[in-house]
């Protein structure tokens, strides 16, 4: 069965069918989440699920920036939901369900769901320049991608505090000290340098590593689904489109709109 044809991502699969690249493919917006962009994340990831002989999926961002979050300038019309069973749930549920080895190639900046999503991949690899950040409480917001549980876990109650509740900005590197990316990589090759990893991961044999990924996850798996659910009901009631919300935004946009009038005037 062929992949499907996408608007907002980018499939392609490799190596004798046992590697996936998935690419968020909307680089004029940072690979923001358009409403659109979760469509075909979704889309692609169902398929690639069905797909037995695909054993590691890579996930990175086409051009200058992994994933930047949520769209926050324009939706054509299409407001994003967070609703139990919509994209957005349905493509956090997908990868922590996931059988197959998911490496997140961190190949520029990542914010909002760019980073709180990288919990949920077994690997990460990153560029040295990429900086993370998370800046749900400036868009009153919440922590989401079972982020509020996994990064608690991983990083600890202060060092996830220090993003999620004070907004820090990190490195790659400090990234990487802190346990969130396996390593970081130089910018030059970047992306071929992470295939030939995902490769040779593909390479091993297939039941080992379903068995070896399935007792690493069994563990925290219901903990994440549960998350994940209770951060988007929570999101979906009254954090989204509520009066916080618009304010951050409709703050933002004015800020945008008035960096464009100035760069019209130079």
């Amino acid at each position: 069965m062929d992949p499907p044809s996408l608007e907002f991502m980018k499939l392609e699969v490799h190596h004798e069918s046992r590697t996936a690249l998935l690419k968020y493919n909307r680089p004029f917006s940072g690979n923001s989440l358009h409403p659109k962009l979760l469509k075909d994340a979704v889309t692609a990831m169902h398929w690639i699920e069905s797909q037995q002989s695909i054993r590691v999926v890579v996930v990175t961002g086409e051009g200058k920036f992994f994933c930047t979050g949520m769209e926050l300038l324009k939706f054509d019309g299409e407001g994003m939901s967070f609703a139990i069973g919509s994209d957005f749930h349905e493509l956090n549920r997908i990868f922590i369900l996931s059988k197959k080895v998911l490496i997140a190639a961190v190949n520029g900046p990542a914010a909002g769901y760019g980073t709180s999503s990288l919990a949920l991949f077994d690997l990460v690899y990153a560029v040295s320049d990429a900086y993370l950040f998370t800046p749900f409480v400036k868009w009153g917001m919440a922590p989401e991608g079972a982020s509020s549980f996994s990064f608690p876990k991983i990083l600890g109650h202060q060092r996830a505090a220090s993003l999620f509740l004070a907004g820090d900005r990190i490195t790659a590197q400090v990234a990487h000290d802190v346990g969130l990316v396996s390593k970081v990589l130089p910018k030059e090759g970047f992306l071929p340098q992470v295939m030939k990893i995902a490769q040779r991961v593909a390479d091993s044999p297939s039941e080992s590593l379903r068995a070896t990924k399935e007792l690493m996850k069994a563990p925290v798996r219901q903990d994440l689904v549960e998350a994940n659910d209770r951060e988007c009901a929570l999101i979906h009631k009254e954090r989204y489109g509520y009066s916080e919300f618009q304010d951050a935004v409709s703050k933002f946009r004015e800020e945008q709109d008035k960096k464009r009038q100035l760069k019209s005037k130079i």
